[in-house]
């Protein structure tokens, strides 16, 4: 009996030897090994230097747009800025202010909260900010092109205030679509494991085939600027913002093709802080090269800042034109 019990344990032994235990979804273990390790923890934290330098870029940033505001806000009825918008030009930099924020929720250990503020913020005021472009591409368009054709447009738009309309239909469109999208499936905390096998990376899972629509507004505004700057491509200089948002345009477009293309070869934790320094970077696109050279004229080539110097301008454009 005894040498009976003997033998099936051997048996048994034999037969776990060429069974595979599979280890947890924490743990790890190399080709043949019989023992499980756990996996390695890792998120980028606020005391990272990666992410200490974006944050201080982002702190730079909100400096510049309040210097530029307040810039703005002293030379209100001055040429240069009701030609780069007026009130706009304060709705834009308030926007781009709430889109940093964004910036902040990249880093340390993802929770629904954090998540969800990844982006919200830039999804509805980056819209806004892409809308308010878009209104100004068109405007201009419209002063030098568009009204001498169609004059009931021109004063249909004055009359109902069209700018704000447009810029108001899609920040309530795109409110609703992200409303819509997160409610069914919000932005959770997730372990990523597939891509290292030894590394568990604190992720945010972000549904892109249910928060879609909310994400092609994006690229649908970015068209319609490319189509209005190529429209007002030979405008007056001083009036021709279609080059400064056409760059800026190339700038973010270019922005998130390095991104994306990292993010289809990389997942490690240093992803996320990629993914907020090209938040950043699409923020830095239009302050930089819309407002900053405004700003230059303003302080430098005051002379240039003349309802006389741009009247001027207008006078040859219109004899251009005519000829």
């Amino acid at each position: 009996m005894g040498l009976l019990a003997i033998s099936l344990l051997d048996t048994d032994m034999d037969k776990d030897a060429y069974n595979c235990i599979s280890c947890k979804e924490t743990e790890w273990s190399n080709a043949g090994s019989t023992s499980c390790n756990l996996r390695l923890v890792e998120y980028v934290p606020f005391t990272d230097s990666r992410a200490i330098l974006v944050m201080v870029g982002t702190f730079i940033l909100v400096g510049l747009i309040l210097a530029v505001s307040a810039l703005f806000a002293v030379n209100y009825n001055t040429p240069v800025v009701r030609s780069a918008g007026g009130p706009m030009c304060f709705l834009i930099l308030g926007c781009l202010t709430l889109c940093s924020l964004s910036v902040f929720f990249y880093f340390d250990k993802p929770t629904n909260t954090s998540c969800v503020l990844r982006y919200f913020p830039f999804l509805l005021c980056y819209s806004v900010c892409l809308s308010c472009f878009v209104v100004r591409s068109f405007q201009i368009v419209c002063i030098f092109k568009i009204a001498a054709k169609f004059p009931k447009l021109q004063s249909w738009w004055v009359k109902y205030h069209g700018q704000w309309l447009l810029i108001t239909g899609t920040f309530s469109t795109q409110a609703l679509l992200v409303l819509i999208s997160f409610s069914f499936y919000p932005p959770r905390p997730y372990n990523e494991t597939s891509w290292y096998q030894d590394q568990i990376v604190l992720s945010c899972d972000l549904n892109l085939a249910v928060a879609s629509c909310s994400f092609f507004i994006l690229p649908l505004l970015c068209c319609l600027c490319f189509i209005f700057a190529y429209m007002g491509k030979d405008l007056p200089k001083n009036y021709n913002e279609a080059k400064a948002i056409t760059f800026c345009l190339l700038l973010l477009i270019l922005t998130w093709i390095v991104f994306a293309t990292e993010y289809l070869l990389y997942r490690g934790k240093y992803i996320h802080t990629l993914n907020a320094l090209a938040v950043l970077s699409s923020l830095y696109s239009f302050l930089l090269w819309y407002f900053i050279p405004k700003c230059y004229i303003m302080l430098f080539e005051s002379h240039k800042n003349t309802q006389k110097y741009f009247q001027g301008l207008i006078q040859n454009y219109t004899k251009t034109i005519s000829q």
